[in-house]
């Protein structure tokens, strides 16, 4: 159906940035009876569905409706080709669905690159300054690079085996991989999720990026390298591999590095872009751990923080359109100008830092406990992590919405409609998912 709306937008120009929007939003609410399997999952020749991609591909979709959403008075409304910007949106909902469904490895990488095509076409038509070439540049140099060695792993591991089914090659290499393999198949994942020191590419993304780049980019293409590791951990049973005590230090180590960076920085989308470095070393390390309180707390991770963050770049993008600045600097009193638009990003911060009834909170606490439970090590780090998160937001939010009151703030006393909306669709998801986590945590891996 998607497929059909991509070619449909090529002979309707009207209406399409209307439809293609309550199409997504619909989809969503479909996806979650659709997706709502046994723990076993259900498996259709070369599509596989069980509880963690029925989990990402809703996310998918509903983050694709905001980012229609979200663009529309840069994109729709300045009339800036509008036609191409919907087959971008839609054509990545579409490859990243298909990545999430796919059960042949060779296939799973295919759809793997694809979904960057999209991505750089949204960063250089639609971004922001002359930079964009330069961030464009960085992200495919670095994914594709780094996605050399995992292609080669695949074929090699496929012809040996005769077989590309990810459950067939579960069986067949139990315990017989060795660390290059690990390596070769992980880098690219590591460099997609990023995971620290493979990290420098997505910061330059973001701030370079449209708000419809930096919300796919934080809410679904990130969490790409993170089912990636969790699906080729359970098929090569790498979590009692001896390279993941080392990796284990590495996302800890990174995620407080990011943390402090995030502590300095003045730019608000470079801090909201510092701040996705460090929960994805924290959800990789719930991954390492191996225990299933890791596992369903790195699920549930994936789910909050794209919403979240998503939500933040929002929140940034609103301020940038009125404003024209993102620097924290600039800002200081708009809770007096507007308030509506304060207890959206409070609500957003809180989530942020993992406050209550959110369920970041949620993952939090099921990730400190796989990290306390796989390392006592891992206790240092977790109170750095909670003081540096609580910082970081709080830092956030006083700078721009308390303080002097600057002589210009009066142009953001005004809210429209969709942007209230817009931001309704991230905060109402984090806080109401709490009355059902099972739909998310029973992941069953």
């Amino acid at each position: 159906m998607l497929l059909s709306l991509v070619s449909l937008s090529f002979l309707s120009m009207k209406w399409i940035w209307e439809i293609s929007f309550w199409l997504l939003m619909i989809f969503s609410f479909v996806s979650l009876k659709v997706f709502s399997v046994d723990v076993w999952g259900n498996m259709e020749y070369l599509f596989y569905v069980d509880k963690v991609c029925g989990v990402l591909i809703m996310l998918s979709m509903w983050t694709s409706g905001l980012m229609m959403l979200a663009s529309y008075s840069s994109v729709k409304l300045s009339n800036n080709k509008i036609v191409y910007f919907s087959n971008c949106v839609l054509l990545l909902c579409v490859f990243m669905i298909f990545f999430f469904l796919m059960d042949n490895v060779l296939i799973f990488y295919l759809f793997f690159e694809m979904c960057l095509i999209p991505a750089l076409f949204l960063i250089l038509g639609w971004g922001y300054q002359p930079e964009r070439l330069q961030a464009g540049s960085y992200m495919m140099l670095y994914t594709v690079g780094a996605s050399l060695p995992m292609l080669l792993c695949i074929i090699t591991l496929g012809v040996s085996s005769g077989s590309y089914n990810m459950f067939e090659l579960k069986y067949m290499y139990m315990n017989s991989l060795d660390w290059y393999w690990y390596w070769g198949l992980f880098i690219a994942l590591f460099v997609k999720l990023p995971l620290y020191f493979f990290h420098l590419w997505l910061p330059k993304a973001h701030v370079e990026a449209p708000i419809s780049g930096s919300m796919i980019l934080a809410s679904v293409l990130l969490k790409l390298g993170g089912y990636g590791i969790l699906r080729f951990m359970d098929i090569f049973s790498f979590k009692s591999h001896y390279s993941m005590i080392i990796l284990f230090g590495f996302c800890l180590y990174g995620s407080v590095l990011t943390s402090l960076v995030c502590v300095g920085q003045s730019d608000v989308k470079s801090l909201i872009a510092y701040s996705s470095v460090g929960h994805m070393g924290v959800m990789l390390g719930g991954l390492i751990t191996g225990f299933m309180v890791g596992w369903e707390g790195s699920v549930l991770m994936m789910m909050c923080h794209g919403l979240c963050s998503s939500g933040l770049f929002c929140i940034g993008n609103i301020i940038y359109e009125k404003v024209n600045s993102r620097s924290m600097f600039l800002f200081g009193g708009m809770l007096n100008y507007n308030p509506i638009l304060g207890l959206l990003m409070f609500l957003l911060c809180a989530c942020n830092m993992g406050a209550p009834p959110s369920i970041n909170l949620i993952s939090e606490i099921m990730l400190f406990m796989s990290l306390f439970s796989f390392s006592f090590i891992g206790v240092i780090f977790i109170f750095m992590l909670v003081f540096m998160g609580g910082l970081y937001n709080l830092l956030l939010f006083v700078s721009v919405q308390h303080g002097q009151v600057m002589s210009f703030m009066k142009v953001i006393t005004v809210n429209k409609s969709g942007e209230i909306l817009l931001l309704m669709l991230h905060v109402i998801p984090l806080f109401m998912f709490v009355l059902n986590l099972d739909f998310v945590v029973s992941i069953g891996v």
